[in-house]
């Protein structure tokens, strides 16, 4: 088996989408296809764990797109339209001062809705779902850290584990959300401002311009946010300070806020 990044589709093939419930790129991957008009099989790999196996020997993770033996990263759309033979110019990028611009109001968006979370629903989740609404805000808050230490050529995996009980109140989730933007504050400061970003690094889903990571967390931070938004409603609170469409647009966000 070969993970590639382009491939012509052998035809009736089965198409093949691995996804979890909660990953946005597998819900932006799952919309992209449908839109083509391709029939494709979606295998959620939360309940056939066994069938990640053939992922984890090309060392690839959910989300994913096979043709038989051949399989690409779901995250970068491009490798998906190559391997099923879709027509596809990806979206001219913003620019990284704009990305910055819309992070800090990501951030202050996200914020806001924190601090509407009731104190005794922390622990509210969304039917069919493992995470709740205080591990989706925290999750939110720190995306940005695997950017930030892949420019540095550092790993920063903390982001895909539970929060520490003690993170799991507004005010530590609000502050802890505040350190990570003045984190990529620093780095905007003292490296990002005048770096093309050009430079490719390994990132989890191959590898890529570190233009294209900080994108990518720049829009996964605001697709959280927006699901914050939503489980507040669930609730039965009405969220303040929600993300507008204008501020997220130009950004490539799955259109449906869950899979």
């Amino acid at each position: 088996m070969t993970a590639t990044e382009a491939t012509t589709p052998q035809p009736k093939q089965t198409v093949e989408l691995y996804w979890m419930p909660g990953c946005s790129s597998c819900l932006r991957m799952k919309e992209f296809v449908e839109r083509s008009g391709l029939d494709f099989v979606a295998i959620n790999v939360d309940q056939e764990p066994e069938r990640a196996d053939k992922l984890t020997k090309l060392g690839l993770r959910v989300p994913a797109a096979c043709i038989g033996d051949t399989c690409v990263t779901g995250t970068h759309l491009t490798s998906v339209a190559k391997l099923l033979g879709i027509e596809y110019s990806a979206p001219e990028m913003l620019e990284p001062a704009e990305l910055m611009a819309r992070y800090r109001r990501v951030i202050e968006a996200l914020c806001d809705l924190i601090v509407q979370i009731p104190s005794e629903r922390g622990d509210f989740k969304l039917p069919g779902r493992d995470r709740d609404v205080t591990s989706l805000a925290g999750h939110a808050g720190c995306v940005m850290r695997y950017f930030l230490g892949k420019y540095d050529d550092d790993d920063y995996e903390e982001f895909f584990e539970d929060l520490e009980p003690g993170y799991r109140d507004a005010p530590r989730l609000v502050a802890f959300a505040k350190e990570t933007l003045q984190q990529a504050e620093t780095w905007w400061a003292q490296d990002g401002h005048d770096d093309p970003l050009d430079r490719v690094v390994p990132l989890y889903w191959g590898h890529r311009t570190l233009a294209e990571g900080l994108e990518r967390e720049v829009w996964h931070t605001a697709q959280h946010t927006r699901q914050l938004a939503y489980m507040l409603e669930h609730i039965g609170v009405q969220p303040r300070g929600a993300l507008t469409a204008d501020d997220l647009a130009g950004l490539p966000l799955p259109e449906r806020i869950f899979d």
